[in-house]
């Protein structure tokens, strides 16, 4: 009776009671917003650095893991791989040998990690290959060994080159640079600019104010990346003698990550161990590829007493922040959902201090009749609750809708994408909310609903019947 009572008694003034419900839905929707696009940085951000960066579960020699010197290899990959192959949990496995070299272009040098892989075995943990923007991932056999690098360090070894064409010119859509902009541009085509700074010093000649909006978008759209282009890499080998080794730029890669881009580049295993003085089983990391996060966990605790010699480190022991960002954002999330919650709560009061105040001679009629004060007290939370509940679930209807188009389409940041990058973050994202997260925001409405009902319900209690049936 008291829920059909109170649920007929919030709409008794319709007016008031859609303008609270229209308010809370709005700030949900905010809210929950707020919280995808959160969910969906995280999401990315744990994606990229397991299936890019990390992997699952990494085996190293202990001694590595100090200096990261070449003469602390792994000496016995095989043993390794038979275990692999009987785990269940695990997707795929690679051995690499990484090593600090010296790489030099003919325009620039720059400190880099080569990695030498087998590129059958690391496609089965890595997506590097997939992140091509320029060339090939180590395909085929050329008579020059073939290196890929990061998208940063193409730019540090200046193996780029900025070359303004009529075609592409005319293929920019309006919606990306005004035709203004473009016309501004015509001077420039044919010029072939072989270093950032001076196309950029040409374009803020020619662009002037228009500079700061679009220079960004005229850099990436008309850089050319020097594939072919020869790169000497220097490194020691245990013996601590240096090497030298030319390789030809293939291809050129991007992650969300520009800090990786500019550290990591690729090269097949069997030349890098020849030129480092290694054997090709001998390998500084062994990088694993499990079916999730918890399987790779306990596929590393497993792995761990096989291998008392080496150290076997799940993902969340190799870069324990990861393991924070998900907890970080659900979190904010919900810190953010709260503030909402707690500004919209003045709202819910107000509206529920109105209801009683209209409604003394009522109050007064039902408690001459036999109604206790439980009764009032329990009436009142249940309004409140239901007012909050109703806007709780419009708000919650109405961003379900819009996230699941969102998850699809994705949200472009691209304005701030250089940022996003130093970060490690994607500037394109996907939002993405759990049932999980609905439940516990329901629970902050009801908490929400229940904490604003305490202020006008301790009024109606301090009603005493016969007064307020006087009430006019």
């Amino acid at each position: 009776m008291i829920l059909s009572l109170s649920w007929r008694n919030i709409w008794r003034n319709k007016t008031r009671s859609l303008i609270v419900v229209a308010t809370l839905a709005v700030g949900l929707l905010g809210g929950v917003m707020f919280m995808g696009l959160i969910n969906g940085w995280v999401e990315q951000r744990m994606h990229d650095s397991i299936h890019n960066e990390i992997a699952h579960i990494q085996i190293h020699n202990p001694q590595y893991l100090l200096n990261e010197e070449t003469q602390h290899y792994i000496s016995d990959y095989p043993s390794i791989i038979t275990a692999l192959d009987t785990m269940k949990s695990v997707i795929g496995y690679t051995g690499r040998i990484k090593v600090f070299a010296m790489a030099q272009s003919d325009r620039a040098t720059s400190g880099i990690v080569v990695m030498g892989i087998n590129p059958t075995e690391e496609a089965t943990v890595s997506e590097i290959s997939t992140k091509l923007v320029a060339g090939e991932f180590l395909e085929n056999n050329h008579r020059v060994p073939s290196i890929v690098v990061g998208s940063t360090t193409a730019e540090s070894l200046k193996l780029i080159n900025y070359n303004i064409t009529s075609e592409k010119l005319d293929s920019i859509e309006e919606s990306k640079i005004p035709v203004e902009v473009k016309n501004s541009l015509k001077p420039l085509i044919g010029q072939r600019f072989r270093s950032k700074t001076t196309i950029q010093k040409e374009l803020k000649r020619i662009l002037a104010d228009n500079y700061d909006s679009h220079v960004d978008y005229i850099l990436k759209r008309f850089a050319e990346y020097r594939l072919n282009s020869s790169v000497i890499l220097t490194l020691q080998t245990p013996e601590g003698e240096l090497h030298n080794q030319m390789f030809k730029v293939r291809g050129v890669y991007k992650t969300t990550n520009s800090a990786f881009d500019g550290r990591f580049a690729y090269v097949e295993r069997g030349i890098l161990a020849s030129t480092a003085g290694l054997q090709e089983n001998q390998v500084h990391e062994v990088a694993v590829l499990c079916t999730g996060l918890d399987e790779g966990k306990t596929a590393a605790a497993s792995l761990a007493p096989n291998f008392k010699l080496l150290s076997v480190r799940s993902w969340e022991q190799v870069s324990p922040e990861i393991a924070m960002y998900a907890e970080m954002g659900n979190f904010m999330g919900m810190i953010y959902i709260v503030i909402i919650l707690f500004a919209l709560a003045f709202g819910i009061v107000n509206t529920m201090m109105m209801s009683v105040l209209e409604r003394i001679r009522e109050l007064g009629m039902l408690m001459a009749i036999g109604m206790n004060k439980i009764r009032v007290f329990t009436m009142i939370m249940v309004e409140s609750i239901l007012l909050s509940l109703t806007g709780g679930i419009v708000g919650m209807a109405i961003s379900a809708v819009i996230l699941s188009i969102l998850s699809k389409t994705g949200v472009d940041f691209g304005m701030w994408a250089e940022g996003f990058e130093a970060l490690g973050y994607s500037s394109m994202v996907y939002p993405e909310i759990t049932v999980g997260n609905y439940i516990m925001i329901t629970v902050l409405v009801i908490i929400t609903g229940m904490v604003a009902s305490l202020w006008p319900a301790r009024r109606a209690l301090k009603l005493k019947p016969v007064e307020a049936l006087r009430h006019e």
